[in-house]
C-alpha cells in the first residue's frame, strides 16, 4: 500500500511539472551555480506577492595579489514550463544594430576601469542573439485550444517582472568608472530572464517562395516588450531554452562572464 501511494505521488509530481523543476535545479548545481528555489517578488502592476521558480547565481572574482578588485555575479531568473505540445518561435529579420545584446540587458556596474561602451563588444560576443543570428518575435503553442490563455506570454511577463525586482534589490550604488580599481573595486550584476521549456521547440520562417519552413531549435532570444508604467526596463532580453540544452546554455553564460572579466582585467592593466 505504501509503495502504491509513493508511486502515485511520483506520477502526480511528474504530471504537475515539479519533477522538471527538480531536474532544472540539479543541472544548475551540477554546473556550479548556487540555486534559490521559489523566489518571491512584488508584482508592482497588481501590488501582489508572486513567486518565480528558480533564481541561480554564478560568481567570478578577480584578484591582484591578495586584493580583490572585481566581483561579478551572473544571475538567472527562471520559469520552468512543461508542455505536451510544441512551441513554435516566429523570428524577425532585423538590421544588425537591432541585434545588439550588451548594456540593454539588466546589468548594473560600478567602478568600471573605462567607459561602459568600451565593454559593449565583449558583452555581445557570446550573447544568445549573436550565437543564433536572429531574434524571436513571438511564440505559437501548437495544437492549443484557442480559448486557452497563452502560457508563453504569461511566463515571459513573470520572468521579466521577477528579474527587474531582483535587479533592483541587488544593484550596488557608486560611480560608473574609476581610475583606481584596487581601492575602488568593480562590482557587476547581470540578471537574465529565462524560460526553460520541457517540450519540443521549433522555429518557423518563410522561404523566398513564400513557403513555411519549420526547423527544430534548442533556444531562442527575444526582446520582449512589456509596456507598463510600473516597469521601466522594457523591452526585456528574455531567452527560451529547451531543458535538454540548459547545460549548453549555462556554458555560454559562463563564457560571457569570463570574457567580461578578461576585458576588465586587460583594461585595468593586470592581464
Amino acid at each position: 500500500m505504501r509503495k502504491e501511494l509513493i508511486d502515485s505521488i511520483i506520477k502526480d509530481l511528474e504530471k504537475s511539472g515539479f519533477s522538471t523543476e527538480l531536474r532544472v535545479r540539479q543541472i544548475f548545481i551540477d554546473f556550479g551555480w548556487s540555486v534559490s528555489a521559489g523566489y518571491g517578488y512584488l508584482d508592482k502592476d497588481e501590488e501582489k506577492s508572486r513567486e518565480i521558480d528558480i533564481v541561480a547565481t554564478k560568481v567570478r572574482d578577480l584578484k591582484h595579489g591578495e586584493k580583490k578588485y572585481t566581483h561579478t555575479e551572473f544571475h538567472v531568473c527562471c520559469e520552468v514550463k512543461k508542455s505536451e505540445k510544441p512551441w513554435v518561435v516566429f523570428d524577425q529579420y532585423s538590421q544588425p544594430f537591432l541585434l545588439s545584446c550588451a548594456w540593454n540587458n539588466l546589468i548594473s556596474a560600478i567602478n568600471l576601469p573605462g567607459k561602459p561602451v568600451q565593454f559593449a563588444e565583449t558583452l555581445k560576443k557570446s550573447s544568445p542573439i549573436r550565437k543564433n543570428g536572429w531574434l524571436g518575435s513571438g511564440i505559437h503553442e501548437s495544437f492549443k485550444n484557442p480559448g486557452q490563455p497563452s502560457r508563453w506570454y504569461g511566463s515571459f511577463v513573470s520572468v521579466s517582472k521577477a528579474s527587474e525586482y531582483y535587479y533592483d534589490s541587488i544593484s550596488p550604488e557608486g560611480a560608473n568608472q574609476t581610475d583606481d580599481i584596487l581601492n575602488n573595486p568593480c562590482e557587476i550584476h547581470f540578471v537574465q530572464p529565462l524560460v526553460i521549456l520541457n517540450a519540443p521547440l521549433f522555429r518557423a520562417t518563410l522561404s523566398d517562395e513564400g513557403e513555411i519552413i519549420v526547423e527544430e531549435i534548442n533556444s531562442a532570444a527575444f526582446k520582449f516588450d512589456y509596456p507598463s508604467k510600473h516597469y521601466k526596463n522594457s523591452p526585456y532580453r528574455v531567452d527560451v531554452v529547451r531543458l535538454e540544452h540548459l547545460g549548453e546554455y549555462l556554458l555560454l553564460m559562463e563564457r560571457r562572464q569570463q570574457e567580461l572579466c578578461s576585458a576588465i582585467e586587460a583594461r585595468a592593466g593586470f592581464a
